[in-house]
C-alpha cells in the first residue's frame, strides 16, 4: 500500500488540534438582571431612610422631664421627635436622640440651638405655658441659612435670652396709652400663629405713651406692611347677645397670662415693607374688618412678599 493512500499516524503523546466554540452573546449579559435587582434594592432603603429624617444627639446638663416621643418644635411648628433619652457615659449629663423630620434637615447646622421647654414664672415674664398642660418639648431656634452641617449639640440650659434676636429680625415700635397686660417676651402673633415676641416696655420719651418694643422673626418679616394694624391681644373677651347668648373670645393660653399682641394686613391694598424702628399704633383691640383680611403674601426669602 503506497504512503499517500495510508497518512501518517498520529505520532505518540501529540495532541489534537484544538477547537474554538465561540459563546452565545446573550450569556455575557447574564449578570444584569441582578444588578438591577440590586440597585433597586439600594434605591428603596436609602428613600425609607430619607422618609425617617436625619438622627442628631443633643446633650443637656439635665433631661427636665423630657422623654421618648416628645416634639421637637421650631416657630410652633413641629419639626422633630425625640426617640431616646439616656445618661452619658459618665453620669454627668443626659443624651437626647433626636430624629429630624426630612423637611426639617437644614436645621442640622453649626450655631442651631436646642432648649428643653418648660413652665417658669420670673421677674422678666412666663414662659413655657403650653408646657404646663402638654408635653415637655425641644424648642429649636435655626442657624443662618447655608451653615455647615453638625449633628452633635450641646443643648442650652435656659431659653434664649429675651433680649437676643436672630440675624434678619425686623424691630418696630408699638404705641399705646397705657401698657394693660403685655409683658417681655409675651408673643406676636399672625393668625394666631407666633411670628415674633416683645422685647421691651417702656415709656416714651415725653412720657405721654407707652412703647412697646417687638421684635418679627426674618422669616415673617414680609407679613409687616407700613399699613397693618397691630391690637393687645391679652386676656378674655365677653359678648353678649339677645339671641346669640353669651360667647366668649380668648387668644392662647400664653396670650392670657402674660399679654400679647396680634396683627392683620389689608388684603385689598397691601402696603409697602417697613424698616427697624418704624412705629405701629397699638389698639385696644381688633375691630371687626381686621379680622376679615386675607392677604396673600408669599414667605419666600428675598421675596417682597406681595403675590399678585
Amino acid at each position: 500500500m503506497s504512503e499517500a493512500a495510508n497518512p501518517d499516524p498520529v505520532a505518540p503523546g501529540a495532541l489534537p488540534e484544538a477547537r474554538i466554540v465561540p459563546r452565545r452573546a446573550w450569556g455575557s449579559w447574564a449578570w444584569l438582571a441582578p444588578a438591577i435587582a440590586l440597585v433597586a434594592v439600594a434605591a428603596l432603603a436609602y428613600q425609607a431612610i430619607r422618609e425617617r429624617g436625619l438622627p442628631i444627639e443633643i446633650s443637656f446638663a439635665n433631661g427636665r422631664g423630657i422623654s421618648a416621643n416628645d416634639p421637637v418644635n421650631c416657630r410652633g411648628v413641629q419639626v422633630g421627635v425625640v426617640e431616646r433619652v439616656r445618661l452619658d457615659g459618665d453620669l454627668q449629663g443626659v443624651i437626647v436622640s433626636v430624629r429630624l423630620f426630612p423637611d426639617s434637615e437644614p436645621l442640622a447646622a453649626e450655631g442651631t440651638q436646642y432648649w428643653i421647654v418648660r413652665p417658669e414664672v420670673s421677674l422678666k415674664g412666663v414662659t413655657g405655658l403650653d408646657a404646663l398642660l402638654g408635653p415637655r418639648y425641644i424648642e429649636v431656634a435655626p442657624a443662618e441659612v447655608g451653615s455647615p452641617r453638625k449633628t452633635r449639640f450641646e443643648g442650652l440650659e435656659s431659653p434664649l435670652p429675651i433680649g437676643k434676636l436672630l440675624p434678619g429680625t425686623l424691630e418696630i415700635v408699638l404705641r399705646a396709652t397705657r401698657r394693660g397686660s403685655v409683658t417681655i417676651g409675651a408673643p406676636v402673633t399672625y393668625r394666631d400663629m407666633r411670628v415674633g415676641r416683645v422685647i421691651d416696655v417702656r415709656l416714651s420719651p415725653d412720657s405721654t405713651r407707652v412703647e412697646v418694643l417687638a421684635g418679627i422673626e426674618p422669616a415673617y418679616v414680609p407679613l409687616v406692611r407700613d399699613n397693618s394694624r397691630f391690637w393687645n391681644a391679652s386676656g378674655v373677651g365677653v359678648d353678649f347677645g339677645l339671641f346669640g347668648g353669651l360667647t366668649l373670645r380668648a387668644d392662647s393660653l400664653e396670650s392670657i397670662l402674660t399679654g400679647g399682641v396680634a396683627f392683620a394686613t389689608p388684603d385689598k391694598k397691601t402696603g409697602e415693607p417697613v424698616h427697624n424702628g418704624h412705629v405701629f399704633e397699638l389698639a385696644a383691640k381688633a375691630e371687626d374688618e381686621w379680622m376679615t383680611w386675607e392677604p396673600s403674601i408669599s414667605l419666600d426669602a428675598g421675596s417682597q412678599g406681595v403675590e399678585p
